[in-house]
């Protein structure tokens, strides 16, 4: 490595004219962090509609 190359320069393709494969994996990667986000979410909202699901059914059986 000469002097003039930095240790902060891509290896592979040129930042600023990525390569269509770079391209894609950056859409790939940004595709699951989506995923695992809309997921964690899901997940939440699930949790939350059940408890309140009990809370509800409690309250009729105890009317029962």
């Amino acid at each position: 490595m000469s002097p003039e190359e930095s240790l902060d320069e891509p290896v592979i393709g040129d930042e600023n004219n990525p390569t269509p494969d770079e391209i894609l994996e950056e859409l790939r990667s940004a595709a699951r962090k989506a995923i695992n986000i809309a997921r964690k979410e899901a997940q939440q909202k699930e949790e939350q509609l059940w408890a309140r699901y009990h809370e509800l059914t409690k309250g009729r059986r105890q009317e029962r």
